[in-house]
C-alpha cells in the first residue's frame, strides 16, 4: 500500500503566522502525495486568502467555524474529512524544512501502524512528544530524555488515520492544552508505543495567545482544569489514589507560580471546575486506563 498524508491544521488568529509557514509546507510537499485540511476557528481574519494564494484549489479543504469549538474539536472535525492513510497534525506556527516530509514518509513506511512524535525546536529547547511530570502531570518531552515519548504532541503528530478514529480522536471537552496528553495516556494503556522522529521543526509556540491577557488567563484556567480531567479520565483507581495527594501538592506549587504571574484567579477556577467535572469525564472513557503497570513500563523502557 502506498502511504498518503493529509496535513491537518487548526487555525485561530493565525493569518500572519500562516503567511510565513505555509510556503515552507508547499515546498516540502512538492511531488509528494500530500493534501491539506484547515479547520479555521477564527475565520474573520485573512487565513482563507493566505491558503487560497498558496495552494491549488484541489489540494486543500477549508473548514471555517466562527463559534471556535477549540483545538481538540477542530482537529477531530478536520480528521473526519481525511481520506489518506495518515494524518500529520501540524500547528500553523511550525516551519517545514525542504526535506521534512520526505523523511517523514520514510519513517511512516518503516512502520505504518505506529504514531510518530516529530521533534520541535522552540523557546531555546528541543522537544519530541509528551513526557510525564510529577508536578504538571504532562509536559513537552525534552529530546535528551532517554525513554521514548508517552505520545505525540499535538503540535507535530503523525497518526494512522484509522488509529485516530479508533480512539475517538481528542476529547473535545478539554478544548485545548492537554487533549494530546489525554490521547497519549489512553494509547499507552492499550499497548501502543509512539516512535520519535528526532529532526527538529522550528516552532514559534504560543502565537494564538501572545500579548492577550484575557487569553493567557483562559489558558491558565484550561491547564489547571484539564490536568485534573486527564488524570480522572485515563488513570486506574489505584494510580488515582496515589496521584491525588501528589496532584494536590503540585497544585499548591503551581498556585504560587500563577500568583506571581497574575493568573491565580483563573487557575483556581480551573482547579474547581476540574474537581466538579472529573467524575463525568471519567465516565466518558470506557477503554483501558493507565495504571501502575503502564507507569513502570514507561519509566523503564528506553527509546529505540
Amino acid at each position: 500500500m502506498t502511504e498518503t498524508l493529509t496535513i491537518v491544521t487548526v487555525l485561530y488568529r493565525s493569518s500572519d503566522m500562516l503567511a510565513e509557514t505555509l510556503p515552507t509546507w508547499v515546498r516540502a510537499a512538492e511531488g509528494l502525495p500530500v493534501t491539506f485540511i484547515f479547520a479555521d476557528n477564527w475565520p474573520q481574519d485573512e487565513c482563507a486568502k493566505v491558503i487560497a494564494d498558496g495552494l491549488d484549489d484541489e489540494r486543500y479543504e477549508y473548514l471555517p467555524d466562527s463559534s471556535n469549538p477549540g483545538f481538540a474539536a477542530g482537529c477531530n472535525r478536520a480528521v473526519a474529512a481525511v481520506r489518506t492513510s495518515h494524518v500529520l497534525l501540524l500547528n500553523p506556527d511550525v516551519w517545514l524544512p525542504q526535506d521534512a516530509l520526505v523523511r517523514l514518509f520514510a519513517s511512516i513506511a518503516a512502520d505504518p501502524q505506529s504514531p510518530i512524535a516529530v521533534g520541535l525546536a522552540m523557546h531555546g529547547g528541543e522537544f519530541v512528544g509528551i513526557d510525564l511530570h510529577p508536578v504538571s502531570l504532562f509536559i513537552d518531552r525534552a529530546a535528551t530524555v532517554p525513554r521514548g515519548p508517552l505520545g505525540p504532541s499535538g503540535g507535530a503528530a503523525v497518526f494512522p488515520t484509522a488509529l485516530f478514529h479508533r480512539f475517538g480522536g481528542f476529547y473535545e471537552h478539554l478544548f485545548a492544552w492537554g487533549e494530546d496528553a489525554d490521547l497519549a495516556f489512553r494509547m499507552y494503556a492499550e499497548g501502543l508505543r509512539t516512535r520519535r522522529l528526532d529532526f527538529m521543526l522550528p516552532h514559534a509556540g504560543g502565537h494564538s495567545v501572545e500579548g492577550d491577557n484575557k487569553l493567557q488567563g483562559f489558558r491558565a484556567f484550561l491547564l489547571a482544569r484539564n490536568r485534573l480531567l486527564v488524570a480522572a479520565r485515563t488513570f486506574t483507581w489505584p494510580l488515582m489514589l496515589v496521584a491525588i495527594p501528589v496532584l494536590a501538592l503540585a497544585h499548591l506549587a503551581l498556585a504560587a507560580r500563577r500568583a506571581r504571574q497574575g493568573l491565580l484567579r483563573p487557575f483556581l477556577r480551573g482547579v474547581g471546575r476540574g474537581l466538579v467535572e472529573g467524575p463525568a469525564a471519567r465516565r466518558q472513557w470506557k477503554g483501558r486506563r493507565f495504571g501502575f503497570a503502564s507507569l513502570i513500563s514507561y519509566l523503564r523502557v528506553r527509546s529505540a
